[in-house]
């Protein structure tokens, strides 16, 4: 399954949010692997960050996620970046409707 989420920076965190993913904790990845995301991609425009995962199943991946210590300190490291923070509650209020595949 493919998976688009939508987040946003604070104003001046930019260059750091854009650091701090060049040099993601290895154990992060471990995590997000062994949930059974694939693949993780993240784009910028200004402020505006759009997320595409994929994976086989979006819910459990972030459920299991969000009770891992790891990602829990990951979470909480990049949280003064963010104004609107990916959302670990299982409400899914970041997801973007997908409109188009070209297959």
């Amino acid at each position: 399954m493919n998976v688009g989420l939508h987040t946003r920076l604070r104003q001046g965190t930019e260059e750091r949010y854009e650091e701090v993913h060049r040099t993601v904790w290895p154990e992060v990845l471990e995590g997000i692997r062994r949930v059974g995301i694939t693949k993780y991609v993240i784009y910028r425009d200004g402020l505006d960050l759009f997320h595409h995962i994929e994976c086989e199943h979006y819910d459990r991946a972030v459920a299991e996620l969000s009770h891992d210590p790891v990602n829990k300190r990951w979470e909480a490291w990049v949280a003064p970046m963010m104004e609107v923070a990916h959302d670990f509650s299982g409400e899914s209020r970041d997801r973007l409707p997908q409109i188009f595949e070209l297959q």
